[in-house]
């Protein structure tokens, strides 16, 4: 994969999709053949959706957030209360797509020290313009993608309870639930805590 497909990661595949992920968490913990897998996804329709593209679209997506994750992180996930299941979701996220862990890094943090109460679309604009300079590649994408991809990182940061709305995009103070945080710790993931705490 190429270097800026890997910083974008799977972002375009939409919002952090909590109660889905955690059946497709739970379904990863069996080891399923490709034959379960789309028994489960297509056949079972464990995931609820109205046709067999959108399942098949949503499993795929979630599985390349958190597929390669331990088995330790899939159980949390399988077992979590809503808001700890978003939280663990939001890191699955932010570990898969670098790029919106940056731009929580840079951006929102900013944003919070100099008391802004939200953030806005322009915020957005000026972090990918900095970002196409590193990745050639990005000023290369369609304008329907990078709005799409704008439009994803605000809904998934609305998910995970960073915003208040993807309309008002006013900034919620989040702290990590203790189970959660040191889970990320035994990950090695405290660039995580720290682009989700944004302080």
């Amino acid at each position: 994969m190429t270097e800026y497909k890997k910083y974008l990661g799977d972002l375009i595949g939409g919002s952090l999709m909590i109660k889905e992920s955690q059946l497709i968490a739970d379904l990863l913990l069996t080891q399923p053949s490709k034959e379960q897998w789309d028994d489960a996804i297509v056949n079972q329709n464990i995931l609820q959706k109205r046709s067999p593209a959108s399942a098949k679209r949503n499993a795929a997506t979630i599985k390349k957030r958190i597929g390669s994750l331990s088995n330790e992180f899939l159980s949390a996930l399988a077992n979590a209360n809503y808001e700890a299941a978003a939280q663990l979701m939001m890191a699955a996220t932010l570990i898969n797509s670098p790029l919106l862990a940056d731009f929580m890094r840079t951006v929102v943090m900013d944003a919070k020290r100099m008391y802004r109460e939200s953030i806005d679309n322009k915020d957005w604009e000026y972090f990918w313009e900095d970002k196409c300079r590193l990745y050639p590649e990005f000023a290369e994408m369609s304008e329907s993608s990078t709005y799409k991809i704008a439009q994803v990182a605000f809904k998934v940061m609305t998910d995970g309870g960073f915003l208040e709305s993807t309309k008002s995009k006013v900034l919620t103070n989040i702290y990590i639930e203790p189970d959660v945080r040191s889970l990320l710790i035994e990950m090695d993931q405290e660039d995580i805590i720290q682009a989700m705490e944004a302080y």
